[in-house]
């Protein structure tokens, strides 16, 4: 039972979630992210993904899933950063994002 109970603890320690969504289907793939460490940062209801290193580019996830959805969260992700319309309200120098891994 405690062996049970303890797999299982370590086992919840490492959430990972892979999703193929594409919400932007019809925008083309200006490059792809693999396995790169980033932050969840939080904008009132808003979540972004600042890829370590990066300064002034954020990546807007059409597909984070609400366990990801926690300020300041250190993550590792891959995905498709979409090319992105300049006319779409919203912060400066935000690149659409489809999330196709994540894990913390």
């Amino acid at each position: 039972m405690t062996l049970t109970i303890l797999i299982n603890f370590i086992g919840s320690c490492k959430k990972e979630e892979n999703s193929t969504v594409d919400c932007f289907p019809a925008a083309t793939t200006v490059r792809q992210i693999t396995d790169k460490q980033a932050t969840i940062q939080s904008a009132g209801e808003d979540f972004y993904i600042v890829e370590e290193n990066s300064i002034d580019t954020r990546l807007n996830p059409c597909n984070l899933s609400q366990e990801f959805k926690i300020d300041n969260l250190s993550v590792k992700i891959s995905g498709d950063v979409k090319e992105t319309n300049r006319n779409v309200s919203g912060p400066c120098c935000t690149e659409d994002f489809v999330i196709t891994a994540i894990s913390r």
